[in-house]
């Protein structure tokens, strides 16, 4: 195996919990360099710290490994900033890991324009703000990897979810025309489809109830209670946040090999066995239909 760089530098969103704060402690466990934007600098710095007072026999020197930079991805000059700043702080960036976002209950019919553009800006608009803030260096310099987490729910949906599943729908396309876009410049792209972490995804900060419910759609239950019992299936899922960052790491080491890399990665056993069912239901669905959809052809 060829010797894998430890100067490369991550630049990571969506820092403060869950699958990114996982990605963080492992990157500086292996003495990666890590841009960790976030929301609250401090809550970062904080949960690192404490990570490591908790872990003495892990003697790593994280003050000078970690930038935490407080960013608003929805906002591009914001993003624009931190990028420039952890440039003048590590002097480039290798990998970017679009990571950050939240999830939302609700049907088309009860989610108002609001809450529809607001999870749009945070889970798809916010990535285009740093591709587009990114990609100038890592052009540049001719090489790079990006990693962009979409979900199952990106390829397989689900009812009630339908502005979270339409904004990682989005994010899986954006990635799959990204890799043609990029590929004649050396830079790698792959779209992380995960199933069930068990992160803190439902809290309320990181999953919103709709405003307005409309009581019809919740026959047996109510919305809250609805939200409740996919918080007991979160929590009760096989995925791995630390597992999940192992992963990440074995991808960007496979890049470092100039070994292939998939287009789309599937991560947990409900996510492969969800994925693989849905695939299978497009293709079996439109050899049933091939004839009408031939018909169209002069």
């Amino acid at each position: 195996m060829e010797p894998i760089n430890k100067d490369r530098v991550f630049l990571v969103s969506g820092t403060s919990t869950g699958l990114g704060l996982s990605i963080v402690k492992k990157l500086l466990d292996n003495n990666y360099k890590v841009a960790a934007f976030t929301r609250s600098k401090l809550i970062v710095e904080n949960e690192i710290k404490k990570y490591y007072e908790n872990n003495n026999e892990k003697n790593i020197d994280f003050k000078s490994s970690l930038l935490a930079v407080e960013v608003d991805i929805t906002n591009q000059e914001s993003v624009d900033l931190g990028v420039k700043e952890t440039i003048n702080k590590f002097g480039h960036f290798d990998v970017v890991i679009n990571n950050a976002g939240y999830g939302q209950w609700g049907n088309i019919e009860e989610t108002n324009d609001k809450e529809a553009r607001s999870i749009f800006d945070v889970n798809y608009f916010a990535i285009l703000n740093i591709i587009r803030s990114t990609l100038p260096h890592l052009r540049t310099q001719k090489s790079g990897l990006v990693l962009n987490v979409s979900s199952i729910l990106g390829h397989a949906p689900k009812g009630g979810f339908s502005s979270y599943v339409a904004s990682k729908y989005a994010v899986t396309g954006l990635t799959l025309s990204l890799q043609q876009e990029l590929a004649p410049f050396n830079i790698s792209v792959v779209l992380l489809s995960p199933g069930g972490f068990r992160t803190d995804i439902t809290n309320k900060d990181k999953f919103k109830l709709i405003e307005n419910p409309i009581l019809e759609y919740y026959p047996n239950s109510t919305p809250q209670q609805s939200l409740d019992a996919f918080s007991d299936y979160i929590n009760g899922s096989k995925g791995s946040p630390d597992k999940f960052a192992n992963a990440i790491l074995k991808l960007d080491e496979i890049h470092q090999q100039g070994k292939p890399l998939p287009s789309n990665i599937f991560f947990g056993s409900d996510a492969i066995e969800g994925g693989n069912h849905f695939l299978k239901s497009l293709i079996d669905e439109a050899n049933q239909w091939k004839e009408l959809g031939l018909s169209t052809d002069l």
